[in-house]
């Protein structure tokens, strides 16, 4: 991978997601009164908004930690702060590029520089991934149940979008279990692909052979992936539990605002629930972060808790606490990473 040409691609996707973040300040800040809103969200709660901050931190430390088990376990001796530095990086590339495609490719190339072979170091991100996934699917189940019990109020378009990240995501788990523990399925699901995948129009015939190359690759991983969770059930379990503990720090963000804010009398299942859902509405959409989406869902799904001014100052505190504040925060460190070692 040559240094040059990704720190020149790096910097214009992170141009981009500067100038899409200034037209989302923009567009919600547009026609409020930005000095109160400045106002509002300056007089938050230190003790709670740093409390957020650490809990949204919580995020990094899990996929690290569980990255760090995983490699481990298949016989590299990885330390925590290896394991951060994969999470950072895929969390950092993930969120500049368009349906975080850029945050898998990165992680291996650090893992490569580590000496841990590739299939290694697919086969951790990816039982990471069906960790994580499984989990919040648990709870995005859980948020369906609730959300008629609480009275909460969607508009059709959050609704509609809530709904498809449901559906894709229950689709994604499926898939990935069915995979992973079927054996005759992935060679079924395979073998089609092998057949699809040459009938592909405006295609070009090498295209096509890499393509066929990476499924067949990529079930092998899915497999090898079942192997290893049926050797390792200690280590699944663990994954499994410090994957919960992660999704309900960070989708427990919202609450800490909402007492920041000096609000009292919602419970946390409630606004826990919520976040689900604003979750949900832009998890598959290709936009890096969700940006906009999840903004425009939490306005319309929290507008029984705020109003006015401090919505926008709460949509602010929590977005930046839940996502640009760790995609700052991973920016940081892999700075931080890259000049301790240029010195060595």
């Amino acid at each position: 991978m040559n240094n040059t040409m990704t720190i020149q691609k790096t910097g214009k996707q992170i141009f981009v997601f500067l100038l899409c973040l200034f037209l989302l300040i923009f567009c919600l800040t547009r026609g409020k009164d930005v000095g109160q809103i400045v106002e509002i969200a300056a007089s938050a709660s230190f003790p709670s908004i740093v409390l957020g901050l650490l809990m949204a931190g919580t995020f990094h430390v899990a996929e690290g930690l569980n990255l760090k088990i995983l490699l481990r376990a298949m016989g590299h001796s990885v330390s925590f702060v290896q394991g951060m530095k994969y999470a950072y990086t895929g969390f950092f590339f993930s969120s500049i590029t368009p349906s975080s495609t850029g945050g898998q490719p990165m992680q291996l190339y650090m893992m490569k520089k580590d000496n841990i072979e590739l299939s290694h170091g697919s086969l951790a991100l990816l039982m990471e991934l069906a960790a994580f996934q499984s989990v919040v699917f648990l709870f995005e189940i859980l948020a369906a149940i609730l959300v008629p019990s609480m009275g909460i109020e969607m508009p059709l378009a959050v609704k509609v979008l809530a709904a498809a990240g449901l559906f894709m995501n229950a689709v994604f788990v499926l898939f990935l279990l069915t995979v992973i523990f079927s054996q005759k399925m992935g060679k079924k699901l395979s073998g089609l692909a092998g057949r699809l995948i040459p009938k592909l129009p405006f295609v070009k015939e090498e295209k096509k052979q890499e393509w066929i190359v990476k499924t067949e690759a990529g079930f092998e991983e899915f497999h090898a992936c079942a192997h290893m969770m049926k050797r390792h059930k200690k280590v699944i379990v663990k994954m499994l539990l410090i994957s919960t503990i992660q999704i309900v720090c960070w989708f427990g963000v919202p609450y800490m605002v909402y007492l920041a804010l000096g609000y009292h009398g919602v419970a946390f299942l409630h606004l826990f629930a919520l976040q689900v859902l604003v979750y949900m509405t832009g998890a598959l959409l290709p936009l890096p972060g969700a940006m906009g989406v999840s903004e425009f869902a939490f306005i319309h799904l929290f507008g029984s808790i705020y109003s006015g001014n401090s919505m926008t100052a709460a949509v602010l505190l929590s977005r930046g606490i839940s996502f640009y504040f760790l995609l700052a925060w991973s920016g940081l460190m892999l700075m931080l990473i890259y000049a301790v070692k240029k010195r060595r």
